[in-house]
């Protein structure tokens, strides 16, 4: 019975694209539960090395001796988003080293991550803590491509957040976090939970159409088998039979794919994490059996999808009312416009405005794939005229099935058309979260770095005085002190300062009763307090950090002659000053730096979401091949009349390319209509090359599928014979 479902998948109507199919289908599976796994693999193993360098604190080991001082401080660079430097000086000569580290740094040395110290906007990093004198292996790394440093000061550690450590990880005592990238990472469940919306959702799609591609001829098989007395192990011996190849083969695929990724580094494309072979090849014992599973799980589905059900005895055809897609097709253009222009009914960020344009946007989906079959349909009756007239059989053939079996359009279209547009509207909601950062951005924008504000971390006041001391010239110093209970802000500075942003000199706080003219201090107003805060300027020396006092304080450099201030010159003075460095950015700019992190989350959304597009679309083009390679046996006498096989690639091109791109197409552009709601102020990570990338998805399968649909109906009519048609 094996044989015989073997001999049948090689000989049966569409063989060779279900077995593709059910390959496709298969590695597709493996790779999305393979995925699953690494996913806790890595969650995993970045625990571990995180645990491993996290410090055991003297406090939490009883009668141990302090080995060293540690604290941990933020910094970031342009185009990363934040990562975390350790700052850390030995008390002892035996004081154990970092994970990672082969030897101590002396005082005003660093030692930074490979991803760190190579990072194409870090030019000044090497210099900005110190002398680098080391590169950090990986064994003391959460990942190879973190952004990581160590620090000695070269001033000894002081502060709130210095602690004496006694070692390093859980073999030397209690730990109680990490310290690492992790900190800014999304959890592991929001990792499982997008794979498997947007990658096991749509391989189980795939699977049920490879599951049922070619079943016309199938189905009458099993009648014949039933009818020689075929047991219903008999049956499934030969469904195994005829899928046990592919399923094989798929298998093998993705099992090949674990075995390199647990053997060799690989960085993902679009999201660049580099995934680490040693955290695969540590649940190689969980990957076997799970793919072997999956395999067991396609043959299961093959199995019941070839179950047979109640025949017609009278006919071979399925018999039914069809039902017309115009009144869906006409509602379509009705929901999107609901869902573009009427939330503007309604206050942004209320529930109305955002039920308003998620139920329109649902429907609009709902009823796309209907607006497409009927313009389809429009299009082939304006293609069959074109053909008689121009005597192209092509056109007149594919004119006319799309004109009247608008159905199989609407079905092959559904999946890619809604696949894109949820994406979108995922991306689109990506930048919801973003307006803080987008305001931030306007800042830069309109100020650039003419202004920055220093926070240092545990300075005293001989390195604050050496500070400011140090800036270049064209820079003067002020201070904002902030007293939330109030609602009040006070800036002071010397007379010249003030008058740099246009203000008098009150020896007294003096409250400001206008409107700023200088952009700089109206940016730094609203940032701080709105420009509903009661404002105060007094002309003094600047307050600091460190000075006692109600409400805090914040220093302010600002540029004599509008030009923009260094601030990675400031950051490397500060480094060089205070202990710990200092937190330097642009006003507002530290909004900028965390919705960095939004905006790798939203890379890995953008190609886990491609990936189950590119399945969909799959599925969709196996089930048009299928579709038209049922009804190609009809065409082959059409080779007679045409004279050539060029009516095979019209037809193919046109009954498979063509709705494919079409729902690309159409998918991008409704897409983007409906993420308008959440886009018109700029609030989107929907870019050109998110766009570009489904298309080129959609049109690449279509192109396959329509090549091989050609190829296939050409040896088709070619072994073509008169019996009687």
């Amino acid at each position: 019975m094996l044989a015989v479902g073997v001999a049948a998948g090689r000989q049966a109507e569409a063989g060779r694209i279900r077995f593709v199919a059910l390959l496709c289908a298969t590695l597709m599976l493996s790779l999305v539960v393979a995925t699953l796994i690494a996913i806790h693999a890595t969650y995993q193993g970045q625990a571990t090395r995180g645990d491993a360098r996290t410090p055991v604190f003297q406090e939490d080991v009883p009668g141990s001796t302090a080995k060293a001082l540690w604290s941990v401080a933020g910094d970031s660079i342009p185009g990363s988003g934040p990562f975390q430097v350790v700052f850390i000086a030995p008390l002892t000569d035996d004081a154990p080293l970092p994970p990672g580290l082969s030897a101590w740094p002396r005082p005003g040395e660093a030692a930074l991550s490979p991803g760190l110290r190579n990072h194409p906007a870090a030019q000044d990093v090497t210099k900005r803590y110190g002398r680098t004198v080391a590169t950090i292996g990986e064994e003391g790394l959460q990942s190879p491509d973190e952004l990581f440093a160590y620090v000695v000061p070269a001033a000894p550690l002081r502060g709130e957040t210095v602690r004496p450590i006694t070692g390093y990880g859980p073999g030397v005592g209690p730990v109680y976090y990490t310290v690492g990238q992790t900190d800014y990472a999304q959890p592991k469940w929001v990792f499982l939970s997008m794979v498997a919306f947007l990658g096991l959702l749509p391989a189980v799609v795939l699977l049920t159409v490879a599951a049922r591609t070619g079943s016309h001829t199938r189905d009458r098989r099993t009648a014949l088998v039933e009818v020689l007395g075929a047991t219903p192990r008999n049956r499934n011996l030969i469904v195994v039979g005829e899928a046990l190849v592919p399923v094989l083969v798929g298998t093998l695929l993705a099992l090949c794919a674990v075995g390199t990724a647990s053997f060799t580094d690989l960085r993902l494309p679009w999201a660049g994490h580099v995934l680490v072979s040693g955290d695969i090849r540590g649940w190689l014992w969980v990957f076997l059996p799970a793919l072997l599973a999956v395999a067991v799980a396609v043959l299961a589905v093959v199995v019941l999808a070839d179950r047979p059900g109640k025949r017609s005895t009278s006919s071979t055809r399925v018999s039914g009312r069809s039902r017309s897609l115009r009144p869906w097709a006409l509602l379509c253009p009705v929901l999107l416009l609901i869902a573009v222009r009427g939330p503007e009914l309604f206050t942004p960020g209320t529930t109305a405005f955002v039920m308003t344009n998620w139920v329109a946007a649902v429907g609009t989906l709902a009823t796309l794939p209907a607006a497409v079959a009927v313009v389809t349909s429009m299009i082939g009756e304006c293609l069959a005229r074109v053909g008689r007239r121009h005597g192209l059989p092509g056109l007149v053939i594919a004119g006319r099935r799309a004109a009247a079996h608008p159905g199989p359009v609407a079905r092959m279209t559904a999946g890619v058309l809604v696949a894109i547009g949820l994406l979108l509207q995922v991306v689109a909601w990506q930048g919801q979260l973003g307006q803080s950062s987008r305001a931030a951005q306007a800042t830069v924008d309109r100020i650039g770095s003419t202004a920055l504000v220093v926070q240092p971390r545990a300075a005293t006041a001989e390195q604050l005085k050496t500070f400011k001391q140090d800036l270049p010239a064209r820079v003067s110093v002020l201070s904002l002190t902030m007293a939330p209970e109030t609602d009040s802000l006070t800036l002071r500075g010397s007379c010249t300062a003030l008058q740099r942003l246009q203000l008098d000199c009150p020896t007294e706080p003096s409250a400001l009763t206008k409107t700023p003219t200088d952009p700089r201090l109206r940016e730094l107003i609203a940032w701080n307090g709105g420009l509903q805060a009661i404002v105060s300027v007094q002309q003094g020396e600047p307050l600091t950090a460190l000075d006692d006092g109600d409400g805090f304080s914040q220093t302010v450099l600002i540029s004599h002659d509008g030009e923009d201030i260094s601030a990675a010159d400031v950051k490397r003075q500060a480094h060089r000053v205070f202990p710990m460095g200092a937190e330097v950015s642009t006003i507002g700019g530290e909004w900028l730096t965390g919705s960095r992190v939004n905006q790798l989350h939203g890379r890995w959304i953008t190609l886990f979401g491609l990936g189950g597009i590119g399945m969909l679309a799959a599925a969709a083009a196996l089930a048009g091949l299928a579709e038209f390679l049922r009804n190609g046996r009809a065409l082959a006498p059409v080779t007679m009349l045409a004279g050539n096989h060029r009516v095979f690639w019209s037809t193919a091109a046109l009954s498979i390319l063509l709705p494919l791109v079409l729902a690309g197409v159409v998918g991008c552009v409704v897409g983007a209509w409906l993420a308008l709601p959440k886009t018109h102020g700029g609030a989107s990570y929907i870019t050109t090359g998110t766009l570009a990338s489904c298309v080129a998805v959609a049109a690449a399968l279509g192109v396959v599928a329509w090549i091989w649909g050609a190829l296939v109906s050409v040896r088709q009519a070619t072994g073509w014979r008169p019996r009687g048609e």
